[in-house]
């Protein structure tokens, strides 16, 4: 129900813009485009017919997927489809309100795109086709996005005619949708770093709102984002040739090398985070060990009852593997969690006779320590269920706690919240490693 108010939203508040500019133009005697007045003063031309059925249809068939429609995407197209359209809003507000001196200076949003308005529209029906995927909406949003390409096309013929000098000098500065002129290395790496920022805002409240703001290292995104504007604030200030003082060399190369070595790390570790995530659950394994994860209480809190789910699911299809339920009892929990864990498997079927608790941890290597003096046999084939994006972690903890033939069994990560965590987890890895090289 939130991604179909959240959709509402982000339409309603489109078309009203929309239209309060199509007033302000009438207002000023500029409602129809100079370009299609010029071929016929006296009545509409077919391409302005075309263009303004389309902004008429579209809008009407989005608002109808809004209400009777499904979106069979994951959780993920979803919010990636409210991110577009609040900034396909925002676009439109910018370039309604910069719309005057500002078009004709290229500057405000005019200096990130020559056509931020047919952007915005793009972007919103992008993201009502992303939120509420149907062949109806699919096909209109493929024939708007070729028509309004043409379109801008043909402007950008009639602006070259107009004042070839100043639209070549503009088009040297500005991309057609979004970026910085002729592409370029640095004008990519640029244009990235501040979609880069974007995203950090977005998924900053996103995570808020799903996970409230006491979310551990949910800081680490206003930090990237910052880190990013600051990136950007440079290199856009480089491009335009208004950079006042240049970093010394021996400055810039630490800088390029610090950060190749932490981007080579990070991606080395986020690539086993991901293999070890969609890992495929070895068979007929002599023990499971399903990790605790918090309780609301008595009740298993969301990731861990996704960990119990998978518990059951490999505990069917593998009928003499012992399951090892690993938690004790934490702050504002009624029981311990091994105790959850044991008592929601019960309830789903699984005999108790096969469930053995340990109920002292408090961290996963004491999970996994505690489970292992339990086992007794440190070459036993142990599975590890645990949310996926912890299985590469917690697999080279179960080493370091002295299991030699430890599995992953990945129980499903939640998302949206599942980004931050896999990012989360590069940061523990690192921290691991380090403890390791310690010892």
């Amino acid at each position: 129900m939130i991604y179909r108010t959240l959709a509402f939203i982000c339409l309603a508040a489109f078309y009203t813009i929309y239209i309060l500019k199509m007033l302000l133009l009438k207002k000023r005697g500029r409602l129809r485009d100079p370009i299609y007045q010029k071929e016929d003063p006296e009545k509409f031309t077919f391409p302005e017919i075309v263009f303004k059925t389309t902004i008429i249809v579209a809008p009407l068939l989005q608002l109808i997927s809004i209400i009777v429609g499904r979106s069979y995407l994951p959780i993920m197209g979803k919010v990636v489809g409210v991110y577009l359209g609040v900034t396909a809003d925002v676009v439109l507000f910018l370039s309604f309100i910069h719309f005057d001196k500002n078009k004709e200076e290229h500057k405000g949003i005019y200096s990130y795109s020559r056509n931020p308005s047919y952007l915005a529209l793009d972007l919103l029906f992008i993201a009502m086709t992303i939120m509420y995927c149907n062949p109806v909406l699919i096909a209109i949003t493929v024939f708007a996005l070729i028509y309004f390409h043409f379109c801008i096309l043909k402007e950008e013929r009639y602006f070259k005619s107009k004042d070839e000098e100043d639209f070549k000098e503009y088009k040297e500065k500005t991309s057609r949708y979004y970026g910085f002129g002729k592409p370029g290395f640095k004008k990519i790496i640029c244009a990235f770093y501040l979609l880069l920022v974007i995203w950090c805002i977005f998924y900053f409240c996103t995570l808020i709102c799903y996970a409230g703001p006491f979310l551990s290292w949910i800081w680490i995104w206003i930090l990237i984002g910052i880190c990013a504007y600051i990136r950007f604030e440079m290199l856009k200030r480089d491009i335009d040739g208004v950079s006042q003082h240049r970093i010394p060399v021996p400055v810039r190369v630490i800088y390029y090398t610090l950060y190749l070595i932490s981007l080579t790390a990070f991606i080395i570790i986020e690539f086993n985070v991901a293999k070890a995530m969609n890992a495929e659950p070895e068979p007929n394994l002599e023990y499971v060990i399903v990790l605790g994860a918090g309780l609301n209480g008595s009740t298993p809190s969301n990731t861990l009852k996704k960990r119990i789910e998978e518990g059951y699911i490999y505990m069917s299809e593998n009928p003499d593997t012992i399951l090892i339920a690993s938690g004790g009892q934490g702050f504002k929990e009624s029981i311990s969690e091994a105790e959850c864990i044991k008592r929601e498997l019960v309830k789903m079927g699984i005999s108790e006779d096969r469930i053995i608790l340990e109920d002292r941890s408090t961290s996963t290597i004491e999970n996994l320590k505690y489970s292992l003096m339990i086992i007794g046999d440190p070459d036993a084939n142990v599975g590890i269920i645990t949310n996926s994006f912890h299985e590469f972690r917690a697999g080279m903890i179960a080493k370091d706690a002295g299991f030699t033939n430890a599995y992953s069994v990945p129980a499903t990560t939640l998302m949206p919240v599942g980004i931050h965590y896999m990012l989360r987890e590069f940061f523990g890895v690192v921290r691991m490693l380090l403890e390791l090289m310690k010892k």
